[in-house]
């Protein structure tokens, strides 16, 4: 028997229409969608594809995926998520496992390939538009200037205020509950001026922020532009 096929499919950071047609494509095509959640039943990548694929006759594998830095912990969970998506490669059903954002970018995609190829199975990365330059095009900003290098940071990165004051533009993604420090060190490196913040970008609950100091949102997808 032919097995199937894994794909990482990019669904943008929000708006369906960000969507491409590639990725619109392959939902349509597999027959199986695994959506990675975090805790409940709501996957809002799975909202967001619904947003422009008609996902009616779909079958949707759920992936419980522990927010956790234990890499014991992270690494069972990620290996029980691999068998399940295995199971469906192994009837010769492909698999969409859809991804926030780009798939490349601090994804589960990321960790599940590896193991999905290291156990054999055929798998591809479709890319999709990256939360950043959503925000970036949400506030008419540039990313970048002339030979100047952008830095892409967590924004719980142990050292953040060292990686801050390096040379270029910065992102610093998913500040969440660690917002209220990040913006202090934005402060104290005199980096107020060049940051702005977007928040659930493309989503209903969107809110921008031009100006650092008018941030009355501490959302898990808060992401800041800070320019060279």
């Amino acid at each position: 028997m032919k097995h199937g096929i894994v794909y990482g499919v990019s669904v943008g950071p929000g708006d369906p229409s960000l969507l491409t047609l590639k990725a619109a494509e392959r939902i349509r095509l597999c027959p199986v969608l695994a959506v990675p959640r975090t805790s409940g039943a709501h996957s809002l990548a799975l909202s967001i594809a619904a947003g422009a694929v008609d996902l009616a006759a779909k079958a949707v594998e759920y992936l419980d995926l522990p927010m956790t830095r234990d890499p014991e912990l992270r690494e069972r969970a990620y290996r029980a998520v691999a068998d399940q998506i295995a199971r469906h490669l192994g009837t010769g059903a492909d698999v969409a496992v859809l991804n926030l954002g780009d798939a490349s970018l601090y994804s589960s995609w990321s960790y599940l390939c590896r193991i999905l190829l290291d156990d054999g199975w055929t798998a591809e990365t479709i890319p999709g538009v990256t939360s950043f330059c959503a925000c970036a095009a949400r506030l008419n900003r540039s990313l970048t200037e002339m030979n100047e290098p952008l830095h892409i940071l967590p924004g719980a990165l142990e050292d953040l205020e060292a990686a801050l004051a390096l040379p270029g533009g910065k992102i610093v993604m998913k500040s969440g509950k660690s917002l209220p420090q990040v913006l202090e060190l934005l402060a104290r490196q005199g980096l107020t001026d060049r940051a702005a913040l977007v928040s659930d970008c493309g989503l209903p609950t969107e809110q921008a922020f031009p100006r650092i100091e008018e941030v009355t949102c501490d959302s898990y997808f808060s992401t800041l532009l800070i320019a060279p």
